[in-house]
């Protein structure tokens, strides 16, 4: 089974007080989600993070680090589809050599790092980007970046964003359901479907 979610940034601080994460503190976020996280996916199952796993607003920030290592508290495989901030951590951390990074995390036990993604499942066809402005009309795309800031509603996709699923990722079979309503309900729906 596949599953999917973005805008994680695991231990950020900042992420955790503007976005209003409802937990006494950041420790207790990152200890839900890795929970979340092996709770609905198993061994053998995948979890894509369309990007911001991690925090780095600069050439200070290093603290992401330790949070790229939550992936060895996590059953599932976890491939890493990068979003600004990683961009940022390849900048300023790995010589702007994104080869480099993806061998850091790979030794780190994620299965994979990519810059976007490509799949198939139930019929359609994905494409996995972090920023929703980069997305491929062809495709049915999954995507990050804003956060709560557009809901999980777009004509060309859906945002996977952790907040909007109460931390948890969403299966296949999730977003399958989704496109069932967004095709039946919100697609014909003026009041939201704004263009």
């Amino acid at each position: 089974m596949k599953f999917f979610t973005s805008d994680i940034h695991f231990s950020d601080e900042n992420t955790f007080k503007v976005d209003n994460r409802p937990f006494k503190n950041v420790k207790k976020y990152n200890q839900f989600v890795i929970k979340q996280f092996n709770k609905v996916a198993k061994k053998g199952d995948i979890i894509y993070i369309i990007g911001d796993l991690i925090d780095c607003d600069n050439e200070k920030s290093n603290q992401f680090f330790e949070a790229l290592k939550y992936v060895k508290k996590i059953k599932a495989n976890v491939i890493l589809i990068i979003g600004n901030n990683e961009e940022r951590a390849i900048k300023y951390f790995f010589n702007n050599d994104f080869e480099k990074f993806k061998k850091y995390c790979i030794d780190l036990g994620y299965k994979d790092v990519l810059k976007d993604c490509y799949l198939s499942f139930g019929g359609y066809n994905f494409y996995l980007t972090h920023k929703p402005k980069d997305f491929k009309s062809d495709y049915f795309n999954l995507f990050g970046h804003v956060h709560r800031g557009s809901g999980i509603y777009k004509s060309f996709g859906l945002n996977v964003g952790t907040d909007l699923n109460h931390f948890r990722p969403y299966s296949e079979n999730d977003i399958l359901e989704l496109i069932k309503f967004k095709s039946k309900y919100w697609d014909n729906d003026d009041d939201i479907n704004i263009r």
